[in-house]
């Protein structure tokens, strides 16, 4: 049985007082019918946050008066670390101190439904009696299995604060009440888990988010103001677990930094603008209450090879002009790779180098260096961003089939052509890379854009015609050879043997 406290002589009520953290309040506030159950009225008194704080008062000062007079102080704790039960939990913490100074009228127990919050774990906690095992029940086998024993410790701890309330009204010149049998211990104590029993079914008791995510909030008013960018002011959270939130993406720290910071940070990252365009793009779609959201932005992760969707999940607006967009960032499917190296190596390379092709060379490519010619102005920035994705993407593709490292290739193809190509991309990319960031920041502004555009398409039409050439004969020598294996391998038997 647990030590009691002592009751000053003056005493007159009997106070309990329960810590919680929101999400818990059905459960708090199970427990305190429990108690007041139990506790004659008048002399006990039972309590919480929810009922007894008052609007025109801070909240901290009202709390404060209601710990000062406590004598148990009630942590309710259901397995999941929340900042209430946290070492900084602010009511924990008060009432500590007040312990300290006035040790003997003062307790503090946790009443835990699997383990005891570790703010706890040295004291002695009560658990509330339900397994997981228990919650897998139906409600009549658990009904119909559902004993309390007296001697069980909150029935103990009950019964002796039955005691301390019978001794203030004996100090108050009343006589002793008799116990009603309803408020017999283990009939409260049968009764709580019951209640208990039926919430804790219907509830959820983890959600386990595996992807990565961040939060963006900002005022809707500079929301509102933005046309191609976030407010510098913005603010990006991690979403998730430490060190797994989506701020590792980005080679950055899983931490709450603003829009600028994050822009400044990342400014030296190969894919920072299209970082930049992809965010504020899916963010700016969402407002004001719109449906027709743009999830259709990729990105490349800080290492250049994991390819991410970013997909908007919330778009939340609060009465202070404040908006929470939730973003979630979905690794793009990988195909497992089968079958032998010499074709699994090949297709790679023929799909990257007809990609391009598709992109840069052929007639109904919107990459056209003619065709950007015709592209209206205020088109030009959506345009160029789509540009930007795909070169990221090329690269990203060029690593996977090993198009980076030319001596690969020199038993498949011509390496002088793989140079060649190189030769006469790297430049015009580097081009690209320069124009298309100045280009999506002149959004909506014409006389800007329009010699841009004529910049974009002379850099096209330079890439287009030193490539071409180059681009025909590995496309040519790549599938000549591809032909070759596929004979070899269909003139030999699958097992090996002639």
């Amino acid at each position: 049985m647990s030590v009691g406290t002592v009751l000053a002589p003056e005493q007159r009520v009997f106070r309990i007082f329960l810590s919680y953290a929101s999400e818990d309040l059905a459960i708090a506030t199970a427990i305190a019918s429990c108690f007041k159950a139990a506790l004659p009225d008048f002399f006990a008194e039972v309590t919480y946050d929810k009922e007894f704080l008052e609007p025109g008062s801070a909240f901290k000062t009202q709390i404060e008066s209601k710990l000062q007079e406590t004598n148990v102080f009630i942590i309710v704790y259901t397995g999941s670390e929340k900042l209430s039960h946290g070492y900084t939990g602010w009511e924990v913490g008060y009432f500590d101190r007040i312990m300290r100074t006035d040790p003997a009228r003062r307790k503090k127990i946790s009443l835990y439904l699997y383990d005891p919050p570790a703010i706890t774990a040295s004291e002695q906690g009560i658990p509330l009696g339900l397994s997981r095992d228990h919650l897998q029940l139906s409600l009549q086998e658990f009904e119909c299995g559902l004993s309390v024993l007296p001697e069980e410790p909150l029935c103990k701890e009950i019964e002796s604060w039955q005691e301390d309330v019978a001794k203030i009204i004996e100090n108050t010149v009343h006589a002793r009440p008799h116990r009603r049998p309803e408020q017999d211990p283990a009939t409260c104590v049968r009764a709580l888990r019951l209640t208990l029993f039926k919430y804790l079914r219907g509830i959820v008791a983890k959600v386990v988010k595996p992807q990565k995510g961040i939060t963006i909030r900002a005022k809707g008013s500079d929301l509102e103001q933005s046309t191609q960018s976030l407010p510098p002011q913005a603010e990006i959270r991690p979403l998730g677990a430490l060190n797994l939130g989506g701020m590792n993406i980005f080679g950055l720290a899983d931490q709450t930094i603003t829009w600028q910071k994050f822009i400044d940070l990342t400014a030296g990252q190969p894919f920072a603008d299209s970082w930049r365009n992809a965010i504020a793009t899916v963010v700016l779609s969402a407002f004001p209450d719109r449906v027709d959201v743009d999830n259709s932005q990729v990105i490349l992760a800080s290492n250049g090879k994991t390819g991410y969707r970013i997909i908007l999940t919330t778009a939340t607006t609060f009465y202070d002009d404040y908006r929470e967009c939730n973003l979630c960032f979905v690794e793009v499917l990988r195909r497992p790779e089968h079958g032998d190296e010499d074709t699994t190596s090949l297709l790679k390379g023929l799909e990257l180098v007809s990609r391009f092709r598709s992109m840069f060379l052929e007639a109904g490519s919107d990459f056209l260096g003619e065709n950007i010619r015709l592209t209206q102005v205020h088109n030009l920035p959506e345009l160029g961003a789509r540009l930007l994705t795909e070169l990221n993407l090329l690269n990203r593709d060029a690593q996977e089939a090993g198009l980076d490292r030319p001596g690969k290739w020199t038993t498949y193809v011509d390496v002088n052509h793989l140079k060649a190509i190189a030769d006469a991309y790297q430049p015009c990319e580097s081009e690209l890379r320069q124009l298309i960031p100045r280009i999506i920041a002149a959004r909506g502004q014409a006389p800007e854009l329009e010699p841009l555009r004529e910049k974009l398409a002379v850099a096209l039409t330079a890439m287009e015609t030193a490539v071409r050439p180059e681009n025909r004969l590995l496309l040519q020598q790549m599938a000549a050879k591809l032909n070759q294996i596929v004979e070899a391998q269909d003139r030999k038997p699958p097992n090996g043997n002639s």
